[in-house]
């Protein structure tokens, strides 16, 4: 039941992607992106250049079936982001089927280019991020601003989010395009246990005033072992350029240089 295990393995790394292992779709098939939406993109990426600051709210879930049952996972997470001091603090929590490894709340720690996560059992893991990577890439915005520039884009017309209107903006990426995106070291996100990518969907609400993301939903589906896990995924982001307050979290006396060695 690996299946079980590999999906959510991608949305507990915090600072979240949910992907899966290496056979892409998409690609020479796909049509020609729509320039309204690569006016949207480009000006959203623009705008990231001007961010000192924003909040994330995560909210998700997994489901997880074959021909007699579904097991469903609920993800509720929240961060923090300082650009200018180059800070992150993330928190995690998954709640729902605890026998494929759920039930954890885990936080991600960014100070500078070095990032400590929470393991799920036990300790800390360390990581030691590249320098020549931007800085912004390592965290929720940045992570949505680099897939979108790997992928066709495409407009689907405006809505309000939260009383602000936004354009929409959906894209498809292949596997290898949510893996080129994924720049935390933290392992290989891919599926596991033979499962498969089935497909991806990834809508965008940009704020058509600031420029800014307001929203982005994610829609993975892998299937494996006689099961499919379709995991989504939506980010909220607020609070640009807001004054931040970002606690180092008390790390615990283990800490593992190599990766969570007991996960």
């Amino acid at each position: 039941m690996q299946i079980l295990r590999a999906t959510p393995r991608a949305i507990l790394v915090v600072f979240l992607v949910v992907a899966s292992g290496c056979q892409g779709l998409g690609g020479s098939a796909e049509s020609p992106s729509d320039q309204r939406a690569v006016d949207a993109v480009n000006q959203a990426q623009a705008a990231a250049g001007n961010i000192t600051s924003y909040r994330v709210t995560i909210e998700g879930h997994v489901n997880i079936s074959d021909s007699s049952r579904t097991e469903s996972v609920e993800i509720i997470g929240n961060g923090i982001v300082n650009v200018h001091q180059q800070r992150a603090n993330v928190t995690v929590n998954t709640r729902g089927d605890t026998r494929v490894g759920f039930g954890h709340t885990r936080q991600a720690y960014v100070d500078g280019y070095t990032l400590d996560t929470e393991c799920s059992r036990m300790g800390w893991a360390r990581y030691n991020l590249t320098e020549s990577n931007r800085w912004l890439n390592y965290t929720s915005l940045g992570q949505q601003l680099t897939l979108l520039d790997l992928t066709r884009v495409y407009w689907n017309g405006t809505e309000r989010v939260d009383g602000v209107k936004t354009a929409v903006v959906t894209a498809h990426p292949s596997e290898q395009q949510l893996q080129r995106s994924w720049t935390l070291p933290t392992g290989n996100v891919g599926a596991a246990g033979g499962a498969t990518f089935q497909n991806a969907t990834v809508r965008v609400w940009i704020n058509t005033e600031t420029h800014r993301i307001r929203k982005v939903q994610r829609e993975i589906r892998v299937r494996g072992n006689g099961k499919t896990a379709v995991a989504t995924i939506t980010f909220h982001f607020a609070e640009y350029n807001a004054p931040t307050n970002i606690t180092r979290p008390t790390f615990e006396q283990f800490q593992w240089n190599s990766g969570c060695t007991r996960d």
